[in-house]
């Protein structure tokens, strides 16, 4: 993490536009990045509210991460009080926002962004990273149907066979073993979130619904989950196998990506930076920086200013290369990614609304997470 640095720092470098969302302990605003002119995310965490080492753990996991279909990290700024996580910004919807809109999707409609979440946890499963928070709300889309996975916050870089005992996420996506409070793999837990995704998706409304802990836990060990008469059988079959209540017969990431009714997954490939490093490099000594600082603020990989802007650059000239009519300018005032008044799916019982902070097992009481 970066050392601590005057709270004003922030506009030196960017200009806060709008709220883009609000949660218990984080707010997230659009922003422009004034040095380049490029529209940011900046996910403002408050110290007092949030663990440091919860914080420090998203941006180092964050820093490894560079894939189409997970949310690209920009840069970190620490002061005293808060920390700004600055990152890719999507012109769109939330995957809640939109299947409100739009109400569930044909399966030929949700497969293209199904696909594209499972190549994302692909990518991070083979790592051994756990998103631990998988749900609609952190699944992006945008106006061209691109998806992009975000939120870090409850993420984990798990040793081989490590367990975890914390209780995260959200009650509506939480697996069984997690509900039970048993110690549980956070690779396995996210399988079961993707089974509750495609089948909110597919059908508009949850699998179970419950105010507690105790009470969503009774739920799905002893009731069957409604089978909608429309869906396929291969359909069905995922949903089942994601479903799985005992651990040892939930499907892997590995084993789900060849399953026929996915199709094709895109096969992830390592981003290069060599055919527009001469564009980069020549665009940034324009904007007044040093070629010495710029190669320099490269190799020590640490989050300051030069880096902030060759990362956000990276990505806007990338972008330009692919959607050259698609670039705006980011001070002009957008409603696109302003907040929507959210129309509330179905639920088979009540919406529960529970805090997404992790906590400790032995600080859970049966009210909630």
């Amino acid at each position: 993490m970066a050392s601590p640095w005057d709270e004003d720092i922030l506009d030196k470098d960017f200009k806060i536009l709008t709220p883009l969302g609000v949660g218990t302990f984080r707010e997230v605003k659009l922003a422009c990045h004034l040095p380049t002119k490029a529209q940011v995310a900046v996910k403002i965490l408050s110290k007092k509210s949030n663990s440091l080492g919860e914080m420090n753990s998203e941006v180092k996991i964050l820093q490894t991460l560079e894939h189409r279909n997970i949310i690209l990290f920009f840069h970190v700024v620490d002061t005293l009080s808060r920390t700004y996580i600055i990152t890719e910004y999507v012109a769109g919807r939330d995957l809640q926002i939109f299947l409100s809109e739009v109400g569930c999707l044909k399966e030929q409609e949700a497969r293209p962004i199904f696909q594209q979440v499972i190549s994302a946890v692909h990518f991070l499963h083979l790592r051994r990273i756990a998103h631990c928070d998988i749900k609609l709300e952190n699944i992006l889309i945008d106006g061209d149907g691109n998806v992009k996975l975000c939120d870090f916050g409850m993420a984990i870089q798990l040793a081989e066979g490590q367990k975890v005992e914390e209780l995260c996420g959200s009650l509506l996506y939480m697996a069984p073993e997690m509900l039970a409070r048993k110690p549980y793999d956070g690779l396995v837990v996210d399988m079961w979130s993707l089974g509750v995704v495609l089948y909110v998706m597919v059908t508009g409304q949850y699998l179970y619904a419950e105010d507690t802990l105790d009470g969503m836990h009774r739920l799905i060990t002893s009731t069957k989950y409604p089978i909608s008469y429309h869906l396929s059988i291969p359909c069905y079959i995922i949903i089942a196998q994601l479903l799985m209540v005992p651990t040892i017969g939930r499907i892997t990431i590995c084993q789900l990506v060849k399953r026929p009714w996915l199709g094709p997954i895109k096969t992830h490939t390592t981003p290069t930076t060599k055919d527009i490093l001469p564009r980069l490099v020549e665009t940034m000594c324009t904007m007044g920086y040093n070629l010495e600082d710029i190669f320099s603020s490269l190799r020590c990989k640490q989050p300051i200013k030069v880096t902030a802007t060759f990362n956000i650059l990276k990505h806007k000239l990338s972008c330009e290369d692919s959607y050259p009519q698609s670039e705006q300018h980011c001070l002009k005032s957008s409603h696109v990614g302003a907040h929507h008044p959210l129309v509330r799916l179905k639920r088979r019982i009540s919406d529960p609304s529970f805090p997404r902070t992790r906590k400790s097992r032995k600080n859970q009481t049966k009210e909630g997470v």
